[in-house]
Order: C-alpha cells, then structure tokens, then sequence
C-alpha cells in the first residue's frame, strides 16, 4: 500500500471510533437525560386506566362518537344506536376510545348488528365545562360500518 492510501484507511479508522465515542459518550446520555425530564410529561386531571369504565366523560364521547357514526352513513343506512356503549376506556389526557353495537340496516333490508370501535378527544383538556358541544371533541378515527 501506498503511503496515501495509509493515510485515508488510518483517517477512516480514527473516524469511525470518533463517531463511536462521541455517541457512547455525549449523545445518549443526554437522550437519557432529556427522556427522564418532564419534558414529555402532560399534566392532567384525566388519567387513563386499562379498566372499562363509566364516567361523565366517557358518556359524552360515546355520545359524540355517535353523532360522528350517523354523519358519516348515506341516506341509504338506518342505524339504531345502543343507549349504553359495550365499553369505554380513558386513555388519559381526555383521549377516550369507545366500543359499542349498533343495528344497521341499508335501504330496507333486515337489521345486522355491526360492532363498531371510536378513538375521540376532547380539545379544551381540564375544563370540562364544554364537554356537551359538540365543537369540542376532535375524532380521532371510527371504524366503519359495512353492508
């Protein structure tokens, strides 16, 4: 080997063990240390729980779950919608996903019943006071209901 070529294998080396230290050393240790900071923490009232639940919240985001589901079918499809959800969980920070069983029938033809799942949020975080308009809530995504 020539003498240049020793030169760029030996500058290629030192730089791979300067790319090597420089994470080892600075950049995770500081990832570290800013995942453990509150920087990622949301302070909330609502917290999410792994449990079903009935809360007013989640009463009002079934609610407004399914207002969205009856915007969102054709003057084709009857929905008769359940009173009650099958279940309702907080994700916390005022995230809810609900579950729950309409009866769908489309132009005419016996009812089926559809499970369908909904993911809602509501905007205005610990003040509740707005939890029955509509405006509020933001739909985050809504399973479909097929023929």
């Amino acid at each position: 080997m020539n003498q240049m070529s020793k030169k760029k294998l030996f500058a290629l080396i030192a730089s791979v063990i300067a790319l090597v230290l420089l994470q080892r050393e600075v950049l995770i240790p500081k990832a570290k240390e800013v995942a453990a900071s509150d920087l990622f923490l949301i302070d909330s009232k609502d917290q999410g729980s792994m449990i079903s639940q009935s809360s007013p919240m989640t009463e009002f985001a079934f609610q407004h779950c399914n207002a969205h589901l009856k915007a969102s079918l054709d003057e084709k499809t009857t929905v008769t919608l359940p009173e009650k959800p099958l279940n309702a969980w907080s994700l916390g920070n005022y995230e809810y996903v609900v579950s729950a069983e309409a009866d769908v029938s489309h132009e005419g033809a016996a009812a089926k019943k559809h499970k369908y799942v909904c993911r809602i949020s509501y905007k205005n975080g610990d003040d509740t006071s707005g939890a029955s308009d509509f405006a509020n809530w933001s739909l985050d995504g809504i399973s479909k209901v097929d023929n």
